[in-house]
């Protein structure tokens, strides 16, 4: 990259992709989320960041970002606008209607597409990828590729840069790399219902439905949830450790174990944030991707 890369980030929750980016060299013009929780962990973390607590999704809201564009390329930066749309209704977990989730995605595409960034990305779970307008360019990444330990898919649309992988399938970060402090031989790998989400370890099929699955700690965890995994021992019939703690999944999220999170008010608000948030080393690779 010839010029110094500022970015928007937007739905930007706790700040996944902004501690990315930030690592990755790049400057954050302004971080944008409509949860006054998670927009108080963002700026504990990242006081110099401009944080805006908006309710992005009006058809109006593209001239506020249009203006930072025009203002930060003259400045003679590149400029990368960033979104996170939720996504609980696109997940195949889900059972609300896919159509609504899209709202937000249609929105934030309209906007990169009227506010002209030299770059963007959007990150979204994997069912969206069959939803997008034609000729959207998207791909799917897994978080172990870029040293994440869990194997978290997810899809990431937008143009200008290419995410290039730090880590082969044989380098992958096991939990017990991460964790040495950890004992004990499987995880909680959060079975769901849907059958794309409760991955059998044994057989490597996706056999969701009810009741545990479980993981190998010398494994990359499976997709870090907004709620707690729980350490087993092996035994013929699997027995609870403990869960893991708030520090722990920030670990397998690709988050300092001190990142600050006291500002949320209760436990499952950082559960939450934390489960939904962009693993920052994917985030330092769409950065670094940037051509």
């Amino acid at each position: 990259m010839s010029k110094p890369v500022a970015f928007i980030d937007l739905f930007a929750g706790m700040g996944g992709f902004t501690t990315g980016a930030i690592d990755a060299g790049a400057v954050c013009i302004v971080s944008v989320d409509s949860w006054s929780e998670s927009n108080r962990v963002h700026k504990a973390n990242h006081p110099h960041v401009p944080t805006l607590n908006l309710e992005l999704g009006h058809p109006s809201h593209w001239r506020i970002f249009k203006r930072m564009v025009d203002e930060w390329r003259r400045m003679g930066y590149h400029v990368h606008i960033h979104g996170s749309p939720p996504c609980q209704d696109l997940s195949n977990a889900s059972t609300g209607d896919p159509e609504r989730g899209m709202v937000l995605v249609r929105w934030f595409l309209d906007l990169v597409e009227r506010c002209d960034p030299d770059s963007y990305s959007m990150e979204n779970v994997v069912p969206v990828r069959k939803r997008l307008p034609e000729g959207t360019p998207s791909v799917v990444l897994n978080s172990a590729d870029f040293g994440v330990p869990q194997t978290r898919r997810r899809c990431y649309a937008g143009a200008g840069w290419e995410a290039e992988p730090t880590h082969t399938k044989e380098e992958w970060v096991s939990v017990i790399e991460a964790l040495p402090h950890l004992e004990g031989d499987l995880m909680d790998s959060g079975r769901a219902s849907a059958k794309t989400t409760g991955i059998n370890p044994a057989t490597g099929k996706k056999e969701g439905g009810s009741g545990p699955l479980f993981r190998e700690l010398s494994d990359p965890s499976y997709t870090v949830m907004t709620n707690p995994r729980n350490i087993m021992l092996e035994q013929e019939k699997p027995t609870k450790i403990r869960s893991l703690t708030l520090p722990e999944t920030l670990v397998l999220q690709g988050f300092p174990a001190d990142y600050d999170l006291s500002s949320a008010a209760t436990q499952k608000a950082r559960w939450t944030m934390v489960g939904n948030a962009v693993p920052p080393p994917v985030a330092a690779a769409v950065i670094r991707g940037i051509q």
